[in-house]
């Protein structure tokens, strides 16, 4: 283990790109899962680690992404946290979270998982409705979701999001009901919720309402459960179980990217690493970090952009270099101010785009 002095915290993502089959609505870098090709992946990213192994920094959120994460073998998870612990300090308490698909979830593997430090899980439900679920073209009925749940539960994991996709073309407030009513049940302490995109329909009038109407509704009924909503599509049940390592990001804070497309931002600049892995291969055996993209987009912009996505707003002093833009969008209702900080009206979320290209 190295000794540190001087230590500062950051968060760090890992970017497992693997899966059996491709769904059509993820806009995620994707490859098809090969046993060959995920061991010589896992090889390259526990170099990459020791490219980047830092004495200023000290982890202490980490977040496995994907792709589907829960694809990687107990081994596999093992070597790239023992190469995490050799190259890095973990703060005590460190969020440790690994995707999860429902269809990938056994009792062995999660106990593994948790022996070795992961203690919190994202599963992606996207619904315990079957017609969603077929509509979705998903690999998991809802037994198995079910099963998942309580699987992890009993693995000894307290700490679960759940991820569900609302505004589904045949979705009505009755499914997401149930949907929700299945997390209470299992006292679930955090929920995700998106909306469908990326889907063309031939009435976008009537998909812009559908949208509008299954997300306030969802936004209420999980308020009525419990679960307070802090950021756009997220919710949980006190503020112990909001995600810190997704709050890095909205806060403005630093994260390494890991693997191949992982993003990251350090010392003010945000990177991004090649989205091809044969060149990520190329790289990392040459020993030269992947990065083929950074940019630095002025703080306090970044700052904005990041910050109105969550409910309580960031500080009033962060506008101080848009001042026509924030009495605009203050005295039309968009933004509201509270206690010396702006916010989003939490009756126009779903303008946020609109609302942050005045500042873009």
């Amino acid at each position: 283990m190295l000794k540190y002095t001087t230590m500062k915290k950051i968060g760090v993502y890992i970017h497992i790109p693997f899966c059996k089959r491709k769904c059509f609505y993820c806009h995620f870098l994707k490859y098809a899962y090969e046993p060959e090709l995920v061991e010589k992946y896992v090889n390259a990213l526990i170099k990459e680690i020791r490219l980047r192994a830092d004495s200023r920094y000290i982890v202490d959120t980490l977040y496995f992404g994907g792709g589907s994460p829960g694809l990687l073998s107990g081994k596999q998870t093992a070597a790239i946290m023992a190469a995490l612990r050799e190259n890095f300090g973990f703060a005590p308490g460190c969020e440790i979270t690994l995707e999860m698909n429902p269809e990938d979830v056994n009792g062995e593997k999660l106990k593994t998982l948790h022996e070795q430090g992961i203690n919190r899980l994202s599963l992606g439900i996207q619904s315990f409705a079957t017609a969603d679920l077929t509509y979705l073209k998903r690999a998991h009925s809802r037994e198995q979701s079910l099963t998942a749940v309580e699987e992890a539960q009993n693995a000894g994991f307290t700490s679960l999001n759940l991820d569900f996709i609302i505004s589904l073309p045949d979705q009505d407030k009755k499914i997401l009901e149930q949907n929700f009513l299945a997390a209470r049940k299992y006292k679930i302490p955090h929920i995700s919720a998106y909306i469908l995109e990326g889907i063309k329909e031939k009435n976008e009038g009537k998909k812009e309402q559908r949208d509008h109407d299954l997300y306030f509704f969802s936004r209420d009924l999980l308020a009525s459960f419990g679960y307070r909503q802090y950021e756009v599509s997220n919710f949980a049940r006190g503020k112990k179980s909001r995600s810190k390592h997704n709050l890095k990001y909205w806060q403005n804070k630093e994260y390494m990217g890991l693997g191949t497309g992982a993003s990251g931002y350090e010392a003010g600049v945000d990177y991004k690493n090649t989205t091809s892995i044969k060149n990520y291969f190329a790289g990392i055996a040459a020993g030269r970090l992947p990065h083929v993209e950074t940019g630095k987009l002025a703080c306090d912009t970044r700052r904005i952009v990041m910050g109105l996505r969550l409910l309580e707003g960031i500080a009033a002093s962060s506008f101080k270099n848009y001042p026509r833009e924030l009495e605009m969008l203050l005295s039309g209702g968009l933004l509201l101010e509270r206690s010396g900080r702006i916010a989003v009206h939490p009756d126009k979320i779903l303008l946020l785009n609109e609302i942050l290209g005045y500042f873009i």
